[in-house]
């Protein structure tokens, strides 16, 4: 598995929007067509939102958005974490580690911060297992009804 992470092209615009979810998750990720209306909102609005494809060498295998929050309000300073979905047909088959390490590769690049938040549903066990698993550590704190969890970028 070679995991690449891709910008959004209109070669691969379509595609990406076909990509789905398992049913059981529908309910704790918005689809990829609302994550790009986010980001193109919030790049509008001068802040800095960075959504890529996610390849296995080819094959488009999900979708990421990150983004360094200097004027967004959710945690200042640091990265953050807004989606990240493994399409249905990919799921279960070892790419949440590979992912996130190629995300840590790229927000390592620039340099911002060594910090990385994420938050999700309490009832998203799945989500919650493998950040927690790949070192994530809850806050304590919500957002949104949301757990909060960071990852320290030094770890690696």
């Amino acid at each position: 598995m070679t995991i690449k992470l891709k910008d959004i092209t209109l070669e691969n615009y379509w595609e990406l929007l076909s990509l789905c979810v398992s049913k059981e998750q529908e309910n704790f990720i918005a689809s990829n067509a609302v994550s790009l209306a986010e980001a193109y909102v919030y790049e509008r609005n001068g802040d800095s939102v960075m959504p890529y494809a996610i390849y296995d060498d080819t094959d488009l295998i999900g979708f990421v958005m990150l983004a360094y929050d200097e004027n967004i309000g959710i945690s200042k300073g640091n990265y953050l974490l807004f989606r990240l979905m493994i399409d249905q047909n990919f799921q279960g088959k070892g790419y949440f580690r590979l992912i996130m390490d190629a995300v840590l590769n790229n927000l390592k690049s620039t340099g911002l911060s060594n910090l990385l938040w994420v938050s999700y549903e309490p009832e998203n066990k799945h989500a919650r297992c493998c950040y927690l698993n790949y070192g994530f550590v809850e806050t304590g704190d919500l957002h949104e009804g949301e757990l909060v969890a960071i990852y320290d970028l030094n770890k690696k």
